[in-house]
């Protein structure tokens, strides 16, 4: 690599990155099919997996848990008349 080709990729606009990915995903995801999003989220699973075979742990399991606990509990409440 060359001098230049570090500098260029360390002062490209990250901003401007992180916001088109956001645009992107938003978009892609109001588009997608039940079926197309299980799919994506089997695939980073798989993914994760492999970085972290030790993940999820215990702790972040049951923090999972109580997270789905409190919005489901939440939108039991929202339902209420």
């Amino acid at each position: 690599m060359r001098r230049e080709d570090i500098l260029a990729y360390v002062n490209r606009d990250w901003g401007a990155i992180a916001r088109h990915k956001e645009r992107f995903w938003a978009e892609r995801k109001k588009q997608m099919t039940p079926a197309e999003a299980l799919a994506l989220a089997d695939d980073l699973h798989a993914y994760v997996a492999q970085l972290r075979p030790d993940w999820p742990s215990d702790e972040e399991r049951d923090e999972d848990l109580a997270r789905h606990a409190r919005v489901s509990e939440l939108l039991r409440r929202a339902s209420r008349p």
